[in-house]
């Protein structure tokens, strides 16, 4: 009987087929980009790129939560005014050089009071929103409006005593410096000075106190002090220039948009309550998702990305 060659093993079925690698996306620097942003520190160029990018891949969470919180508080602003005042003001233009007195600024400053408090109460479930949103689009991940919602219900009351506590802060220094100021007079002047200093100083400082409360789940005290802890360590004057240079540009947009819809509408009321609406959901959501990013690459450049991986999932 002859030897029979060798013959290679046969296989006993099918070879499984590798499950495909998803590509790593890199970006210009050669970092790595999972989501809306590049993984490393961040320029202004990336704030701009991240902000877009959120909000296209998140325009139901991002805008659409945004446009009710717009519509919701002039809402509420016209409501409230007609029961304060009897009718909403419209703005009309003041002749130059014509004497102005309280009388007829009242109705005006309290329209403007009442529109205020309804923007800052109703802006408290869109920072939440924000930041579920925009930590997770970092890395990749695109969120519905219902599963931000669900995820930012907890953290609303945290973030109202966070506002509350704010706004008595600010709102003490400013007071007390109006009040010097006004009792004073040019001795006043040096005591109100520093008191105002020390308000802008604060609200810099304070800047990423909604995005600690809802991604690290802090209470309000530890927020604020976490949040000027964060600023100061990776620098308050360069978060001071992003946010003038941020304020200035939206400033523009607003201004841009109530004069061309004053304009279309021959200043009526609903002209006015479509610029505010239009300004209040783009200007509103977007400086948001800019401080949202800004906490993203501060906390990133003093502590490393990893405790925002696990927190996005």
């Amino acid at each position: 009987m002859t030897d029979r060659p060798d013959q290679p093993e046969q296989p006993s079925g099918p070879e499984p087929t590798p499950a495909p690698q998803a590509p790593t996306r890199t970006d210009h620097t050669g970092a790595i980009q999972l989501g809306i942003v590049p993984l490393r520190p961040l320029t202004l160029p990336d704030f701009v790129s991240g902000t877009v990018g959120a909000l296209r891949r998140n325009a139901r969470a991002l805008l659409g939560v945004s446009l009710l919180v717009a519509v919701a508080g002039e809402l509420l602003r016209l409501l409230v005014s007609t029961l304060v005042l009897g009718e909403v003001p419209v703005l009309e233009e003041f002749k130059p050089g014509a004497t102005v007195d309280w009388d007829a600024l009242y109705p005006y400053a309290t329209d403007l009071a009442i529109s205020m408090v309804s923007i800052l109460l109703l802006s408290i479930p869109l920072t939440a929103v924000v930041n579920v949103v925009v930590p997770r689009a970092v890395f990749g991940h695109t969120t519905s409006a219902r599963h931000a919602l669900r995820e930012a219900l907890p953290h609303l009351g945290r973030l109202a005593l966070v506002t509350l506590v704010t706004v008595l802060i600010y709102g003490g220094l400013i007071a007390l410096a109006v009040l010097v100021l006004t009792a004073g007079g040019g001795a006043g002047a040096l005591i109100a000075l520093p008191l105002l200093v020390g308000a802008l100083y604060l609200a810099v400082a304070f800047t990423f106190v909604g995005s600690v409360v809802v991604v690290e789940g802090l209470g309000p005290i530890a927020a604020l002090d976490r949040s000027r802890t964060l600023v100061h360590t990776t620098g308050w004057w360069r978060l001071a220039g992003l946010s003038v240079l941020l304020n200035v540009v939206l400033g523009l947009f607003g201004m841009v948009v109530t004069a061309l819809f004053t304009r279309l509408s021959g200043a009526s009321l609903l002209g006015d309550t479509l610029a505010v609406i239009l300004t209040g959901t783009l200007t509103g959501v977007i400086t948001m998702v800019f401080q949202c990013l800004w906490y993203v690459d501060y906390r990133a450049r003093a502590e490393g990305i990893e405790g925002l991986w696990v927190k996005a999932g």
